[in-house]
């Protein structure tokens, strides 16, 4: 199951980076602030799936994270190129912390 996930993102970054190639209005920043999301979503699936947590952990953290990272995606397609004052970079950061919790969280709550 872990390889089909890391198969899809590995194939959704190609993707995006064709996309990114062919289409002249897609930014630099955006390509690869998307390339990073689908890679950082990809991996925290991947550990989720080496980890030996419950399936029902599995299963809710795989919707969580996959509607997340779409989420996340999205948002980095429409993020400004200027850091300053950019609120959409500041929520997919929070996206990744809240994850990167959320998955911290399951680890402990597995040991109990």
């Amino acid at each position: 199951m872990k390889n089909i996930f890391v198969i899809g993102g590995f194939l959704a970054i190609i993707l995006n980076s064709l996309t990114g190639i062919v289409i002249s209005n897609y930014s630099f920043f955006n390509w690869i602030l998307a390339d990073i999301s689908i890679l950082f979503s990809t991996g925290i699936i991947f550990t989720l799936y080496n980890r030996f947590l419950d399936n029902a952990f599995k299963a809710v953290f795989t919707f969580l994270f996959l509607a997340s990272g779409f989420i996340r995606y999205i948002l980095c397609l429409f993020a400004s190129s200027h850091i300053e004052n950019n609120w959409i970079i500041l929520i997919v950061t929070f996206l990744f912390f809240f994850e990167i919790l959320v998955f911290v969280l399951g680890l402990v709550l597995r040991k109990k």
